[in-house]
């Protein structure tokens, strides 16, 4: 039957349990057939452009995405060591649901992987109360024989610990938080701790001698990302930023993005069926309760949510697009000591412009008695071997003092 705990919750199904306000929008609580296998159940599920259908099958449904996802490009090798990335968000408690269940099936159907999962640790630089580790014991227990492991933003890969090991530290400023503090800008400080997490989830990964990792991004978090990274100047490798394999990582890590296909309807349904209790709140990342127009972040964010609620499609649409943008990779080009990108071979004419009048603003044209001095000095600036890309270099514009330094913790230099 395509019924959920009718043992548990009596003849009346889950509808006496359940508040109507707590659940998302298109669930049918009202018995009914299901569209897809013709059976009774007492609770439908009514995705956008689908008919209702019951429990078993919308799950299959969901869980058929991300194996597709996987299948299709054929990336993932028999037998890989996967990362999965635990934030406590609803999407990656799908993740590593769905991963747990596709290890579980036979030996037909099973996905032939060996899985673990780090918990970054950044309560102390989001502002928010620390995450109940009882609770991630409890999910360790849950999803047996996944090995959990945790680790605190901004320290060393070597600090990583078991999750049934972990012992809280004190909070003490580390050198993330010192970074943070004299970034002058929310852009900036938003940019910078971003490409810090991956750095370190590609060092754990090394760490752990894992080939790949898993990042619980889906569609709307992608569309974002990949307008942020426009607005920012790392378009060059917004296609990386959005794709499903992203090879940027240090120590020939693979990011892989497997949830990309799914959608926020479904990741609420899915967290709805197999009740799953996310631990912090979806997309409560740093700076935001600052306002929707304290960084390009956020503006980015509240746009996209925007189109999302009024026009569903059109944010389809950008994700997609980032589908169909090639990267201009040569082997010889080098990468951005800090966020792997590569470096612009050629002199780009946007970028010079941006240097001319930086050097104009810095400088003053008084100081030089014609245009080709200046130009001159904006070619010297760009094409200057700091290993930084243009991004990661308007970061180092915004420190208040020092030098750019790349922490130690989210860099491996293997």
């Amino acid at each position: 039957m395509c019924s959920i705990g009718e043992d548990d919750f009596g003849d009346e199904g889950a509808a006496h349990a359940m508040v109507a306000e707590s659940l998302p929008s298109g669930i049918v609580l009202s018995p009914g057939d299901c569209n897809k296998c013709g059976v009774t159940s007492s609770e439908l599920y009514k995705l956008n452009f689908r008919t209702a259908e019951c429990r078993d099958c919308f799950l299959a449904y969901a869980r058929h995405k991300f194996r597709a996802a996987l299948g299709a490009a054929k990336i993932l090798p028999r037998n890989a060591e996967v990362l999965l990335v635990l934030d406590g968000s609803a999407e990656s408690l799908v993740l590593l649901d769905m991963l747990h269940f596709a290890q579980t099936q036979n030996t037909f159907k099973r996905l032939h992987c060996n899985a673990r999962v780090v918990y970054v640790e950044d309560q102390q630089v989001q502002g928010r109360d620390p995450v109940d580790i009882e609770e991630l014991r409890n999910l360790s227990t849950q999803y047996e024989p996944f090995e959990f492991h945790m680790i605190k933003l901004g320290s060393l890969p070597n600090s990583l610990q078991r999750i049934k090991d972990y012992n809280t530290s004190p909070n003490k400023t580390n050198e993330l938080d010192q970074k943070l503090h004299k970034l002058r800008s929310l852009t900036a400080r938003q940019d910078y701790l971003q490409q810090q997490r991956k750095n370190l989830v590609a060092s754990v990964a090394q760490e752990l001698q894992c080939t790949h990792v898993f990042e619980p991004s889906i569609s709307v978090d992608l569309a974002t990302q990949l307008l942020t990274a426009i607005a920012l100047g790392r378009g060059g490798s917004a296609a990386l930023d959005v794709a499903l394999l992203d090879d940027r990582l240090a120590g020939d890590v693979k990011l892989l993005r497997p949830l990309k296909d799914l959608n926020e309807q479904e990741i609420q349904f899915y967290i709805h069926a197999q009740r799953l209790k996310p631990l912090i709140q979806s997309g409560s990342r740093y700076g935001q309760e600052r306002g929707q127009t304290a960084s390009l972040q956020n503006l980015t964010t509240a746009f996209v949510a925007n189109l999302q609620q009024n026009y569903a499609s059109t944010v389809s649409t950008v994700f997609r697009t980032g589908d169909k943008i090639a990267v201009n990779a040569h082997p010889e080009q080098t990468s951005c000591v800090h966020c792997q990108s590569s470096l612009d071979s050629t002199l780009s004419d946007t970028l010079l412009a941006i240097e001319y009048s930086r050097s104009v603003s810095e400088a003053g044209v008084g100081l030089y008695k014609n245009g080709e001095d200046l130009e001159g000095l904006a070619k010297k600036r760009l094409q200057s071997e700091d290993g930084l890309c243009h991004a990661c270099r308007g970061i180092q514009a915004e420190l208040e003092s020092g030098k750019f330094l790349v922490l130690t913790s989210g860099w491996s230099g293997k």
